[in-house]
């Protein structure tokens, strides 16, 4: 599925503000760092946060497979389909309806993306001279019942012979698909001109992308109407439930501010209004003189007020029919002048090239860029601190806060997005997704990349198929999606991230990953419990280790410095040249934990019982066990100074070639030791 990435990097690159920093004193609230406003959330957030992006993306690509599909099924399997998805809760079931499509529509054949059509020239042949044609007169011929048709009861069964229709040509033209006609050049000729006066550097635009753009234009407008009702009804919600004694000033505060947007909104409507009205007064007159000289003659003037009055305008060229064709002279000619009738009777690439002209003539794509540009104004107004700080993450703010990697990782988009072929941005506005091209590859995964990744670069040049028939790549993977039965994403392993002034406190499913080279300073850990957690060469110094239990995650070639462990179960965590000094391990039990040439100085094991965890070739100086018995765990080469057993019966517990020097054992019996 590495593919897939392609889609879900920009999902990454969101996300910089969520993953967690070293660098970075969590609190628990919002608070200004410099230019910045900071919210901090823990890792599990962290990671449900990225789980949701990237399930988004991955529904979003197999929603736009299955959308250019769905022509190809009846009513009932699109509304199967549909019922399937919206009860889809997890990528793997939203797969799983895709599937269903995938093999309904299995006989569809696809055009490979990379097949070019051979331009050829009109061949006809000489040897054959043109035949007129006559038109064909159909006799109609008396019902004649045949001998050997069949009746049942007062039923005739008869077999009705199939119409067989004969076309007839002199030569046959192959044309290619990147052919022209002469006024297709001349339109899109005019359209670049146009664009030329009004300064336009791209290209054309299609009529097709101006109508998505439309769309997407009023479903955010909705959207925000909508957001911003349910924004008021909750905070009216919120001050009504809460008694007067902890009512909180700024929610009232928006509400008033909301309102007083709301009525200056109005109020430009009001205004838009009366405008218009002012502008009819003179219609309004002329309308009703001539009412009065219809009614004079002797018309019926009962509905005149409820339609349109034209005068001298004939309509050339019309997009769309008369409502009341009844009212119209010469309404056959308007019909067959107007401009869906006049597009109709051209070829496929004359309509596409005339109605995109249509677009960029009549400023509608100008509307469209102005009408982009305002709603973005608004959003970002709405997402603004108060002194004007973006609440979002910009070019400049990310550089600040995160230096130049992620400053490269935004560059490498905007790269990306300059490289798209004509081909590809039709590919996205039509089905919602294309492929990159070997130079888009290089752009993403390329030694210059900071998504550079070596492998998947040099698996995505070599595979052919990518090339010749992408489509089955997608296919392979949704099926693969469909037989999974959950769907997260795994973090990363921490390497050279050190830990200095950082409190750990929650941080249980960053603690659950591989830590390599990340030592800890003056960073206690608490109410971080870790599972298949290893912490390899990241030493610790001043990190005590607080009701935090550790299950399989060991400590290797980790020295520990003045790190007490309390009340912190270690469960299959052995700890392996983990040298130490003044670490005490209080209230920790210890199951299946040894301690393999770790030696300790002023380590005591206090009320600490230990379970097949031996100490072997670990040498410790006045590390005594006080209150903690302990089972199953020899002490193997393990010379001890200044030892005391002090209180902890022990069991099955030999003592194998270690020395006690200065040691003593008090009130401790033993069995089979």
């Amino acid at each position: 599925m590495m593919y897939v990435m392609l889609i879900l990097l920009s999902v990454l690159t969101v996300g910089l503000a969520v993953q967690p920093s070293a660098a970075q004193l969590p609190v628990n609230h919002a608070y200004k760092d410099g230019n910045t406003l900071r919210i901090p959330i823990d890792a599990n957030a962290s990671e449900e946060l990225f789980d949701k992006w990237l399930s988004q993306a991955l529904s979003g690509l197999m929603a736009a497979v299955t959308s250019g599909r769905l022509d190809q099924l009846d009513e009932d399997d699109r509304e199967e389909i549909h019922r399937c998805s919206k009860m889809a809760y997890t990528v793997p079931d939203h797969a799983r309806c895709v599937v269903k499509v995938l093999d309904t529509t299995r006989h569809i054949k696809r055009i490979p993306t990379n097949v070019k059509r051979i331009p050829t020239k009109v061949v006809k042949s000489k040897r054959i001279s043109p035949v007129k044609r006559k038109p064909i007169k159909r006799k109609i011929k008396e019902f004649i019942p045949k001998q050997n048709d069949e009746w049942v009861g007062g039923f005739r069964l008869a077999r009705a012979k199939r119409s067989v229709q004969l076309v007839n040509r002199t030569s046959y033209n192959l044309t290619s698909i990147d052919d022209e006609t002469f006024f297709s050049k001349v339109v899109r000729q005019t359209a670049k001109t146009i664009r030329k006066f009004k300064n336009k550097t791209d290209g054309t635009q299609s009529w097709r992308s101006a109508i998505q753009r439309i769309k997407h234009i009023g479903k955010e407008a909705r959207m925000m109407a909508k957001q911003r009702k349910a924004l008021k009804k909750r905070l009216r919600q919120m001050i009504d439930n809460t008694p007067d004694d902890f009512q909180d000033p700024r929610k009232a505060a928006a509400i008033r501010q909301m309102e007083m947007e709301d009525e200056d909104l109005a109020m430009k409507k009001k205004i838009g209004m009366e405008k218009k009205e002012e502008i009819r007064v003179p219609m309004k007159l002329v309308r009703e003189s001539i009412k009065i000289a219809l009614a004079a003659t002797g018309k019926n003037v009962s509905n005149f007020d409820d339609k349109t009055l034209k005068l001298l305008s004939p309509r050339f060229l019309s997009i769309v029919p008369e409502e009341d064709p009844d009212d119209l002279v010469s309404s056959e000619v308007e019909r067959t002048l107007s401009l869906p009738n006049l597009v109709k009777a051209l070829p496929n690439k004359d309509q596409e090239a005339w109605l995109d002209f249509i677009v960029e003539a009549a400023g509608v794509s100008d509307a469209i860029d102005m009408t982009e540009k305002k709603q973005q104004q608004m959003r970002e107004e709405g997402s603004r601190g108060p002194d004007g700080t973006p609440l979002y993450f910009t070019k400049k703010n990310v550089t600040d806060i995160f230096g130049d990697t992620e400053r490269r990782k935004i560059e490498t988009f905007e790269e990306l997005d300059r490289l798209y072929t004509k081909s590809q941005r039709e590919d996205l506005d039509k089905q919602g997704y294309s492929y990159l091209t070997l130079k888009q590859l290089d752009v993403i995964y390329g030694p210059n990349s900071p998504y550079n990744k070596s492998d998947s670069h040099r698996l995505f040049r070599k595979l052919r198929r990518l090339h010749d028939d992408p489509h089955h790549l997608i296919e392979h993977d949704i099926r693969a999606l469909a037989e999974a039965k959950k769907f997260r994403v795994r973090q990363k392993d921490i390497a050279l991230s050190p830990f200095v002034l950082t409190p750990l406190t929650g941080a249980g499913a960053a603690l659950s990953t591989t830590v390599v080279l990340s030592p800890l300073v003056l960073s206690p850990i608490t109410l971080s419990p870790a599972v298949l957690g290893p912490i390899i060469l990241s030493p610790w110094v001043f990190v005590p280790l607080i009701l935090s239990p550790r299950v399989l995650s060991p400590l290797i070639v980790n020295p520990l410095i003045f790190s007490p462990i309390i009340l912190s179960p270690l469960v299959l965590h052995p700890l392996i040249l983990v040298p130490g000094v003044f670490n005490p391990v209080i209230l920790s039990p210890l199951v299946l934990s040894p301690l393999i040439l770790s030696p300790q100085v002023f380590t005591p094991i206090v009320l600490s019982p230990l379970l097949l965890s031996p100490l072997i070739y670990n040498p410790m100086a006045g590390s005594p066990l006080v209150l903690s018995p302990f089972l199953l765990s020899p002490i193997i080469c393990s010379p001890q100074y200044l030892f005391a057993v002090v209180l902890s019966p022990y069991a099955l517990s030999p003592l194998i070639q270690s020395k006690l020097i200065a040691s003593e054992v008090i009130l401790s019996p033993n069995w089979l030791s």
